[in-house]
């Protein structure tokens, strides 16, 4: 009896422990599917992330390789003023392309009634801005050529160039856009993991490429009084487009808002992005093989945080608060900087084999976590300002400000990093 008992209590307290283990297990995997859910980004959403990033930041890698061969194009030497107009044109995928999807995203969500109006709004909007940043941004270069002493013709080419770039650059990824945006609504995708990475892919190597072309046409003129004179027509045409352009906008309902609110952000990132110049052209004199590097960093930066700008600016205009649940949208986009570059950087190692040297990619590396953190952390903030600046739309100042300030970092950050690796002896390009 005794040992029948002891059998029996010995089974008892067996089946116990498999029981308390199997609760053990079953709170372990709740423990970590919270995790999971608390952490991770959900698949379909991953996964319409993933292909647009990976393809932007080809794109950037296109406009750091062909970067690299223009700038010693004879136009590039002689109007040196050319490099403070890169990237005030490049910031265009920022200011108006990148700006322009988030609207229309904001709209797809909506539910887009009349879409020929609405199109039709945004891009004579999107155009007229496009003119005006141009002429402002070939302005203050002309400003930096005059101190420089440039002549009358190359400042004429600069103005001329910058004006015929940025229509091209508003026309092309601006119906790119509208084309997107409606696809994606169409096939129920989120556009804002879409669009914005897209106008990235294409904003720079596209934008850079009409900038250089365009720039040794006009420059290439033999005689030097048709240059004059047909450069002259050019910004003239340019000009007198403009008013019919924003009169146009100011009569669509649905772009009014964008030509009331719109000026300022996008005015305040291309001043912005004209220091970033200054200091571009500091670095193509002192570290020229470094150049092709600042497109990569900097449209990768701004890549990750236009999407998560767009998502933040969405949400704000359906809901009318901040929405804190996207913060899993940006963890992923955090991880997703170290890999994206390591791909990148590889396949510019395999294209053009130039070595940098290891202190160098880790500078990179640095200066590119850091620039994406603030950018991440200044999308929220940005929406959280929305209540104290009037109201405005953050579809039209969040993209504009945060591609600007990413330019402004990365540059500012890898230039450091030249700066302090040139004087510790550790910069030794083709090592």
């Amino acid at each position: 009896m005794t040992s029948l008992h002891n059998r029996k209590m010995k089974k008892t307290i067996q089946q116990e422990e498999a029981v308390a283990l199997v609760q053990d297990n079953k709170k372990e995997i709740k423990v970590c599917s919270r995790w999971k859910q608390f952490i991770l980004l959900p698949f379909s959403e991953a996964m319409q992330v993933i292909p647009p990033f990976f393809l932007a930041g080809f794109g950037t890698l296109a406009a750091g390789l062909l970067l690299d061969r223009v700038q010693h194009w004879l136009v590039f030497k002689t109007i040196t003023e050319l490099f403070v107009l890169v990237p005030s044109l490049l910031g265009l995928k920022g200011n108006l392309a990148m700006t322009l999807a988030s609207r229309l995203s904001t709209e797809a969500h909506r539910g887009i009634e009349n879409p020929v109006k609405v199109v039709a709004g945004y891009l004579a909007l999107d155009q007229a801005q496009a003119l005006i940043v141009g002429l402002l941004a070939s302005i203050i270069a002309m400003v930096t050529g005059v101190a420089d002493g440039s002549t009358v013709n190359n400042i004429l080419v600069l103005t001329a160039t910058g004006l015929i770039t940025a229509s091209l650059v508003s026309i092309a990824l601006g119906g790119l856009m509208c084309l997107i945006v409606i696809g994606s609504a169409h096939y129920h995708c989120n556009p804002d993991n879409i669009a914005t990475p897209i106008a990235a892919s294409l904003g720079d190597s596209v934008t850079l490429g009409i900038l250089s072309v365009t720039g040794h046409l006009l420059f290439i003129i033999p005689d030097a009084h048709s240059q004059r004179l047909f450069c002259c027509l050019v910004i003239a045409s340019f000009l007198l487009l403009i008013p019919p352009l924003l009169v146009y906008s100011w009569r669509n309902e649905h772009a009014r808002p964008a030509v009331l609110q719109g000026w300022g952000p996008i005015l305040l990132a291309m001043l912005i992005s004209s220091g970033v110049g200054v200091i571009m052209s500091k670095v193509a004199e002192s570290y020229h093989k470094a150049v092709a590097f600042l497109p990569i960093i900097n449209g990768i930066g701004g890549n990750l945080a236009a999407i998560q700008a767009s998502r933040l600016s969405t949400r704000y205009n359906l809901t009318g608060c901040a929405d804190f649940s996207e913060y899993k949208t940006s963890i992923f986009l955090l991880l997703l900087t170290v890999p994206g570059h390591v791909v990148f950087l590889g396949a510019k190692q395999w294209i053009d084999s130039a070595d940098m040297g290891s202190p160098f990619y880790l500078a990179f590396f640095c200066s590119a976590i850091l620039q994406v953190c603030v950018l991440l952390t200044m999308s929220y903030v940005m929406i959280l300002l929305s209540p104290y600046m009037r109201d405005m739309d953050p579809d039209l100042y969040s993209i504009p400000l945060l591609t600007a300030l990413g330019d402004f970092l990365g540059t500012a950050l890898l230039a450091l990093s030249l700066d302090i690796l040139d004087t510790l002896n550790l910069y030794r390009p083709g090592d």
